[in-house]
């Protein structure tokens, strides 16, 4: 399982590549940063640590039946929709925190239902990662690792979003959760 869930994140991983590599090939040029919300490199640390915790501290004995069964599908659905997101983020796309000037509001494909879905993936892996290979103490921290992180990351970004896009954004929040559905 252990194996499997590697490979399942090498998966989730290489939509970044290929969105880089593609973005790079239309010619992205050098861009002019005109904010950075640094703090959010915070909450990047909490999310990373919370995957490392799922691999970490396993399951004394392998998960078999339906619970490996809903991991591996809750894995395929947020490799999915990564890679949607990503697609439609496009040039968009930053590790860190970033606006830069000409930097578009992107409102289509899954941002039209939430305003992180690479967040929404994210934590899908995790939660899958957590029901199959992790102990469900560890997955409770981990969780709650992430979904600390994940809030640091939002606000920081839609600090940003709102002080570049103004009214545009605080209307595109106000019709679009953050990035899990019960949360605005």
């Amino acid at each position: 399982m252990l194996r499997l869930f590697g490979l399942l994140w090498g998966l989730y991983l290489a939509g970044f590549m290929v969105n880089h590599l593609r973005v790079r090939r239309l010619g992205r040029h050098r861009e002019r940063r005109v904010r950075t919300a640094r703090f959010s490199e915070i909450g990047m640390a909490l999310q990373f640590g919370a995957v490392g915790l799922s691999f970490v501290w396993r399951r004394s004995e392998a998960a078999g039946g339906w619970l490996a069964a809903a991991g591996i599908a809750l894995a395929l659905a947020s490799i999915a929709l990564n890679h949607y997101a990503l697609a439609h983020l496009g040039r968009q796309w930053r590790l860190r925190a970033v606006i830069a000037e000409d930097h578009e509001l992107v409102e289509t494909g899954p941002y039209g239902w939430v305003r992180h879905p690479v967040y929404t993936a994210f934590f899908g892996m995790l939660v899958a990662t957590v029901l199959a290979v992790a102990s469900p103490s560890t997955g409770a921290l981990a969780a709650a690792l992430f979904v600390a992180g994940t809030e640091i990351r939002i606000r920081a970004e839609e600090k940003l979003l709102a002080e570049r896009f103004g009214r545009r954004y605080l209307d595109y929040r106000s019709r679009t959760h953050a990035w899990l559905p019960p949360l605005r």
